[in-house]
C-alpha cells in the first residue's frame, strides 16, 4: 500500500511540472484570483480544441527596457505556444508598471492569427475590452478578449459567442450582462423603431448647445498608418518582425 502511495507521489510529482509549463494564463503580474484562472484556461482549452487556435495570456508587472511586443512573442515562441507547424494563436500581453510600457496592453499574433486579427480587427477588439481595462477588472477584460477571439474565429458567427464561451465567464459577469441585453432586446422587438432621436426625448427635458453634421454612412478607404501608442484613448501602434526564434509574427499595442 506504502509503495503504492509512493509512486502516486512520484506521478503527481512529474505530472505537476507539465501541467504549470502548459498552462495558457500567466498571471505575473497577479491580475485574477485563482477562480477567474480557472475560467480562463477552460475556455482557452475550448478554443484551442474547436479550432486549432492558440491563446496566451500573459501579465507581467515590468519588462525594463524590453521592447513589449517582442518580449511577448520570444515568451509565446520559447515556451512553445501556438498551434500546428505556423504555431497558430494570439497573445494578450498587459504591463501593469514600467516608465515605457507601463499600463500598456499587446496583442501578438502568430501564424494564421496574422491574417484573422488583422490591425483594424485588434483595434476593434481593443475598444470592446477597454471599458473593463480602465475599470481594472483584468479578468473580465480577458474574458472578452477571448469571446471577441472566437467571433473571428467562427468565421462571422458571433452568436455562438455566448452559446459557447460566455457560460463559462459567469463568475466574471459577462454572461449575465450578455444575456439580460439579449432578453432585452428579445423584447423590443414589438416596439416600433422612430424615425428621429428627437422622437425619444420629453418635451422642455432637452437643450442643444451646439450642432453639426455627422455622416452615418460613407465610403471609407483603410490604410497602414503608425499611430502613436502613447496616446491615451484607445491609439493603437501596428507592426510585424520576427522574433529571435525567427517566427514571423505581428503585434498591436495600446495605452490603457
Amino acid at each position: 500500500m506504502k509503495k503504492a502511495l509512493l509512486i502516486v507521489l512520484l506521478l503527481l510529482l512529474l505530472v505537476s511540472p507539465a501541467l504549470a509549463e502548459n498552462s495558457r494564463v500567466v498571471d505575473e503580474a497577479d491580475l485574477f484570483s485563482a477562480s477567474d484562472e480557472q475560467q480562463l484556461e477552460y475556455a482557452i482549452a475550448q478554443l484551442r480544441e474547436t479550432y486549432k487556435f492558440d491563446v496566451l495570456i500573459l501579465t507581467m508587472q515590468s519588462i525594463g527596457d524590453r521592447q513589449g511586443d517582442y518580449y511577448a512573442a520570444d515568451y509565446f515562441d520559447a515556451n512553445g505556444y501556438g498551434e500546428g507547424k505556423n504555431h497558430d494563436g494570439v497573445c494578450f500581453f498587459y504591463v501593469t508598471q514600467g516608465d515605457k510600457y507601463g499600463n500598456t496592453l499587446f496583442f501578438v499574433k502568430t501564424g494564421s492569427g496574422e491574417k484573422i486579427f488583422t490591425d483594424a480587427v485588434d483595434d476593434d477588439i481593443f475598444m470592446q475590452i477597454r471599458p473593463y481595462m480602465v475599470q481594472k477588472n483584468y479578468a473580465a477584460a480577458a474574458a472578452k478578449y477571448l469571446v471577441e477571439v472566437e467571433g473571428y474565429l467562427n468565421a462571422g458567427k458571433p452568436i455562438n459567442r455566448v452559446n459557447r464561451l460566455l457560460p463559462v465567464f459567469a463568475g466574471v459577469g459577462l454572461a449575465i450582462g450578455a444575456i439580460t441585453a439579449f432578453v432585452f432586446k428579445g423584447q423590443m422587438k414589438t416596439v416600433r423603431r422612430k424615425a428621429g432621436a428627437m422622437s425619444y426625448v420629453r418635451d422642455g427635458s432637452f437643450r442643444l448647445s451646439r450642432q453639426q453634421d455627422i455622416y452615418l454612412y460613407t465610403t471609407t478607404v483603410r490604410r497602414r498608418i503608425q499611430t502613436d501608442n502613447n496616446r491615451g484613448g484607445g491609439g493603437g501602434s501596428h507592426g510585424s518582425f520576427s522574433g529571435s526564434s525567427g517566427t514571423h509574427h505581428s503585434s498591436s499595442s495600446y495605452k490603457v
